[in-house]
C-alpha cells in the first residue's frame, strides 16, 4: 500500500486530534459522543459493509446467490444469538466485546505487516491490547461511563492502578514482536493519542483512521490487484467505488439501531445514551466480520510483508 495512504493520513489525523484534545479538553470531552457516533456513516460500518462479496474477491470468482444467501443466512445468525447473549448478561458480553475488538483490530494491523505466525499474533495482541487498555488506564472513569452505557448493572470503576499495572502484557507482547522504528513510532503516537483525548475520541479515531481505513485499502488491494508503485488517484478511484458498494448494507444495518435499546431493555436519553446503543450494533456485527478476517488472514497471500 502507498505510505501517503497508509501512514501518513492516519498519522496526520491521529496527531491532529491528539494535539487538539490536548489544547482544548472541554472542547474534547463535550463533543466525544458526536465524534464517535459519525463513524457510524464514515468508514466504521461502511468498512464492513463488503462482508458478503469478500469471499469472492480473495478466491477470484463471483459470489453467486446461493451463496450470498447462506452467508447473510450464517452471518446474521452469529449475530443475533451474541445479541441473546448481551440481553442476558450484559457486562460478561461487554468484555467479550472489549477482548474481541482488542484481538480483532491487532492482528488486522499485524496483518499488514507480518504472515500469519508468532510475531504476527504477538505484535496484533499487543497492539490491541494498547488501544483498548490505555483509555481505561488514562481516563478510567470516562472510559468506565463507556462500559456503564453498555452494561448499566456493571458497577463502580476499578481502580487506575490495575488497569496501567496490566499495561505491561501489551508491552512484552509487543517487544516479543520485534517491532521496527516505524511500528515503534506507532505505537507512541497512538498512546499519545489515547492519553490526550477522551476515551471515545481516541479509539474512535483508531477505528476509523487506522483500522476502518486500512481495511478498505486492503479490499481495494485485494478486488482490484492494486499495487504500492500505482498512483495515489487510482487507490483512491478504488477506495470511491468501495464504499459506494457498501452503502445499501450501510444504510441496511443503521436502520436496525434505533430498535436496539427496545431488545434490550435501554433508554438512552441524549447522544451519550445512543453511543451505548451503537457500540452494542457494532460489537454484535465485529463477532462474524473478525471470523471473516480472520480467513482472509489465512487465505489472501499477495500481500507483501
Amino acid at each position: 500500500m502507498p505510505v501517503l495512504l497508509n501512514r501518513t493520513i492516519p498519522w496526520a489525523l491521529a496527531g491532529l486530534l491528539g494535539l487538539l484534545g490536548f489544547l482544548f479538553p472541554a472542547q474534547a470531552f463535550g463533543l466525544a459522543p458526536l465524534f464517535f457516533l459519525s463513524s457510524a456513516v464514515i468508514l466504521g460500518i461502511p468498512h464492513g459493509a463488503c462482508d458478503p462479496w469478500v469471499p469472492g474477491w480473495v478466491q477470484q470468482k463471483p459470489s453467486r446467490i446461493p451463496f450470498l444467501f447462506w452467508f447473510f443466512v450464517i452471518y446474521l445468525a452469529c449475530s443475533f444469538l451474541y445479541l441473546l447473549v448481551w440481553q442476558a448478561a450484559p457486562f460478561p458480553a461487554t468484555v467479550f466485546f472489549l477482548l474481541l475488538t482488542s484481538w480483532h483490530w491487532g492482528t488486522a494491523d499485524a496483518s499488514l505487516l507480518f504472515s500469519p505466525g508468532l510475531r504476527w499474533l504477538s505484535f496484533g495482541l499487543g497492539r490491541g491490547l494498547w488501544v483498548m487498555l490505555a483509555p481505561f488506564a488514562f481516563h478510567t472513569l470516562e472510559a468506565w461511563r463507556v462500559v456503564l452505557l453498555m452494561a448499566p448493572a456493571a458497577g463502580p470503576a476499578p481502580s487506575p492502578i490495575f488497569f496501567q499495572c496490566l499495561l505491561v502484557v501489551p508491552l512484552l507482547l509487543t517487544l516479543a514482536s520485534r517491532p521496527g522504528k516505524t511500528e515503534w513510532g506507532e505505537t507512541i503516537l497512538l498512546l499519545l493519542l489515547l492519553g490526550l483525548t477522551p476515551p471515545l475520541v481516541g479509539v474512535g479515531t483508531y477505528f476509523v483512521a487506522f483500522h476502518a481505513w486500512r481495511h478498505l485499502l486492503r479490499l481495494a488491494e485485494i478486488r482490484e490487484h492494486l499495487q504500492s508503485s500505482l498512483p495515489i488517484k487510482a487507490w483512491l478511484n478504488s477506495l470511491g467505488r468501495l464504499l459506494l458498494f457498501a452503502a445499501p448494507l450501510t444504510i441496511a444495518t443503521l436502520l436496525f439501531l434505533p430498535l436496539l435499546p427496545r431488545f434490550l431493555g435501554l433508554h438512552p436519553a441524549n447522544m451519550e445514551g445512543w453511543v451505548g446503543s451503537y457500540l452494542i450494533l457494532l460489537a454484535v456485527l465485529t463477532l462474524p466480520h473478525a471470523i471473516l478476517v480472520g480467513w482472509v488472514d489465512l487465505n489472501f497471500k499477495n500481500v507483501k510483508h
